[in-house]
């Protein structure tokens, strides 16, 4: 039994001062409760739970409060409906008026049950019963479903009323959902109490994860439900609403009614008043969307950072083609109570408005090929294995800054959601002693991780892009929801020229200078962190396809996943670290040479882990790997180039010598011919035959002539005598296995390799399950366990968390 609610309904039963009681004994150790004998009772009530408290308590304020006579009250009244052998159904109060007709037409519900199947509730529990009055000959007025919420010292009502007489059946109620939310005094008329302000009914900034989780399950049964539309336009209809439903909190004033609600009209005495009423009690659709839309629209402008007025004029909270207005109505009356800018945790620290929201996205955005999450296990590993709690904390104490972090194709944002809570959570509490104690850093951790908003340095130091509309203001919604962090999230595609990033001085992203190690094309160069999970092999945009060759080494081949590791490179400060997820023909096919050329020259692998087929299945079979890299600084790159010029001459050397002397050996040219093999002898001709083959040769090959040498290797000195014509633009006019085996062993360095099979979970099209997990341990509350903590080494991140990673 919930203490708090015991606690408050004996004290509200204890000072009632009726003459005569509606509740004579309640006793909460014995659970016992006894009702006004007055009061017309259908069986005897003897179990004092949840929903009982629910009645004792509305018994009570129905009399004493608000005017109604004990004799006009009812309880469990059972209907006969269907077969003799099917049970009979209950209503749980009903209110009559003097000559014997229903006022209230009361379902009552536990305060932990009020938010479950409301409409099956109200659908066949009151407007079916109610029929069964109104077969009766008797006249209902409102049909009323109850509950109470505890509220510090006090108890309030949560309550739905319909008017009956105006909505005869829940199919003609349902097109317009209208309803008040305040139970009327002495047979008077129900009003919908508006939420204002600071005023006596204000948002609920306690929320119950229960609660949440009621109303995600029943937007998904009337907003999904019956078919018709795409998922997706009805999670961007939702994701728009929840947008509007924080401007408009973040927005109010004290003393100011919130835009996000459903209103009704107030009447007065009047009679030009009353006819309007009569005319039209409740705001209409059209109406509510309006006010919505107008929410809608400032947030774009200012949350999401779009001031072109021509799309602005285009955009709405909801295509009404796709979207009906009844169904707006229906979303905004589920969220208006709840506080979604006051961002709390609950009791246990989970941030249960940014799980709610996380919940809708992952259920019902339809994910397709190149578009799809990432699940937590790979993010979390990514985070971790690329040690950004040790890099944080070493920043902190070097130069007072925590890592800048950055998705380019940020999706929903999980990877950006996780990174918030893992710097939160370990240099807020877990590693909190491993900072230094000077004043100055005790004063921007104060400043990072106030109580009231934990998440505040999120604002600064997080980056996100997003192509699709849809995710990119989901992704926007996700960080406010998780306590902002906002600001550096750009609905664009993030393969653009870093000019088009806006114009804000604070703004990391808008910044590129020409880097001569890189062709004298332009990089951003900012950020210590780039995670990502790119799309694969998707096609362009016009806008982005026009600036490929200027803005991209590689800008003709236009594949998606090599063009973003591109752009890793282009906004990693040097020696930044680089957590990505790619498909795994990156590593292995030839189509892919040129980028893994690339990589080696412009990155320091440390490891490359290959998951399992399953990881991302059902939505795509795609096998993909994580590489962990560091980007390399400038003389590194120029080391490399200094390797790959040697080896590129020597090379070219080879291939005319060896051209040569397949001219000589196999076609019987002079060799007097040839000035580079004029003067060479036997010993040199091999010399030069075996540089150019390298390992290829075995030892018996040493007592071969020349010729039956060259004729034994004809084929493989053939092919080595070719350059690659894909990355000649790049790389030059060469061979890239033949340079790239020399100048890897120049710039040779240790790397992580590892394939796993269990990563903790399998997801099918009916859900998904726990599995073994190979990527890394977690203790009984799901955190992640250290090799450095514990010692032990087992799986892949205990490994990673060896890797030496260079300074800044």
């Amino acid at each position: 039994m919930n203490i708090e609610l015991t606690r408050n309904l004996k004290k509200y039963l204890d000072n009632s001062q009726q003459r005569e009681k509606a509740v004579v004994i309640y006793d909460f150790e014995r659970k016992k409760v006894k009702y006004s004998e007055k009061i017309q009772s259908h069986r005897e009530i003897d179990k004092f739970g949840g929903e009982e408290m629910v009645r004792a308590y509305i018994l009570a304020k129905l009399v004493n409060e608000l005017g109604y006579k004990l004799e006009n009250i009812e309880i469990e009244k059972k209907y006969h409906v269907g077969t003799p052998k099917t049970a009979k159904p209950r209503i749980d109060i009903i209110v009559k008026r003097d000559n014997g007709d229903v006022f209230l037409y009361m379902e009552l519900k536990s305060p932990e049950e009020y938010g479950k199947d409301k409409e099956e509730t109200i659908k066949n529990q009151l407007f079916s019963l109610a029929s069964q009055e109104k077969g009766q000959g008797k006249k209902v007025k409102y049909l009323v479903l109850y509950s109470i919420e505890t509220i510090e010292d006090t108890i309030k009502d949560e309550c739905i009323l319909i008017d009956y007489e105006k909505f005869a059946s829940f199919d003609s109620w349902k097109e317009t959902r209208s309803f008040a939310n305040k139970l009327p005094k002495a047979y008077g008329e129900a009003q919908k109490e508006p939420y204002v302000k600071g005023g006596e009914k204000d948002l609920e900034k306690r929320i119950i994860p229960s609660q949440l989780n009621e109303v995600r399950k029943n937007l998904h049964n009337v907003l999904w439900g019956g078919g018709g539309t795409d998922d997706n336009d009805i999670f961007s209809s939702l994701v728009n609403i929840i947008l509007a439903k924080i401007q408009d909190e973040g927005e109010r004033e004290s003393g100011e009614p919130y835009e996000f609600q459903t209103f009704s009209f107030k009447s007065d005495n009047s009679r030009e008043r009353e006819r309007e009423r009569e005319r039209e009690r409740d705001e209409n659709n059209e109406q509510l969307f309006e006010r919505i839309n107008n929410l809608y629209k400032r947030a774009l402008k200012q949350r999401l950072n779009i001031t072109d007025q021509k799309k602005l004029k285009k955009s709405f909270v909801v295509d009404e083609n796709k979207f009906s207005l009844a169904k707006l109505k229906y979303a905004v009356s589920e969220l208006e109570r709840f506080s979604f800018f006051s961002w709390r945790k609950n009791s246990e620290g989970k941030d249960i408005l940014g799980d709610f929201f996380e919940e809708i996205v992952r259920e019902r955005f339809k994910q397709t090929k190149g578009q799809f999450f990432t699940h937590t296990n790979i993010v979390k590993f990514l985070l971790w294995g690329l040690q950004l709690d040790k890099l944080a904390i070493k920043k902190v104490n070097d130069k007072q800054q925590l890592p800048y972090l950055i998705d380019p194709a940020a999706g929903s944002g999980t990877f950006l959601i996780e990174y918030m809570k893992f710097i939160t959570k370990n240099l807020k509490v877990k590693f909190k002693d491993k900072l230094s104690d000077a004043e100055d850093i005790k004063n921007k951790h104060s400043e990072w991780f106030p109580d009231n908003k934990e998440n505040k340095w999120a604002k600064e130091f997080i980056y996100g892009i997003e192509i699709n509309f849809n995710l990119g203001t989901a992704t926007k919604v996700n960080m406010i929801l998780h306590g902002d962090g906002s600001a550096n999230i750009f609905v664009k595609d993030g393969l653009l020229p870093f000019s088009y990033y806006g114009k804000e001085e604070a703004n990391l992203l808008k910044r590129h200078k020409q880097e001569k190690t890189y062709f004298n094309k332009e990089i951003n160069g900012s950020f210590d962190v780039v995670v990502s999970n790119p799309p694969f092999s998707i096609s362009l945009s016009n806008e982005t396809k026009e600036h490929l060759k200027e803005e991209f080494i590689f800008g003709n081949k236009k594949n998606s996943e090599n063009l973003f590791i591109e752009r890793w490179y282009q906004l990693l400060k040097p020696n930044g670290r680089l957590g990505v997820v790619l498909p795994e023909s990156v590593f292995d096919t030839a189509e892919n040479k040129h980028i893994r050329l690339f990589i080696y020259k412009y990155f320091d692998i440390k490891a490359i882990i290959s998951l399992p087929q399953l990881t991302f299945q059902p939505f795509t079979s795609t096998k993909t790997s994580l590489l962990f890299a560091q980007k390399k600084s400038k003389e590194k790159i120029q080391e490399w180039d200094k390797f790959w010029s040697k080896y590129s001459k020597e090379w070219s050397d080879l291939k005319t010598k060896c051209e040569n002397l397949l001219m000589v050996y196999i076609h019987g040219k002079n060799k007097k011919q040839f000035s580079s093999i004029r003067e060479l002898n036997p010993i040199k001709e091999k010399n030069i035959l075996v540089r150019m083959l390298k390992d290829c040769i075995e030892e018996d090959d040493k007592k071969l002539s020349v010729g039956e040498f060259i004729k034994k290797y004809q084929k493989e000195l053939v092919e080595l005598n070719k350059y690659d014509n894909d990355t000649k633009d790049t790389f030059g006019f060469v061979n890239t296995w033949w340079v790239f085996s020399e100048v890897a062993k120049k710039v040779n360095y240790q790397m992580f390799l590892a394939e796993v099979e269990n990563i903790g979970y399998k997801r099918t099209k009916r859900g998904e399950k726990t599995t073994s997990n190979e990527l890394f341990r977690t203790n009984n509350q799901g955190e992640i366990l250290l090799a450095d903590e514990d010692g032990i080494m087992e799986t892949a991140l205990d490994h990673l968390r060896k890797l030496e990673w260079g300074n800044f």
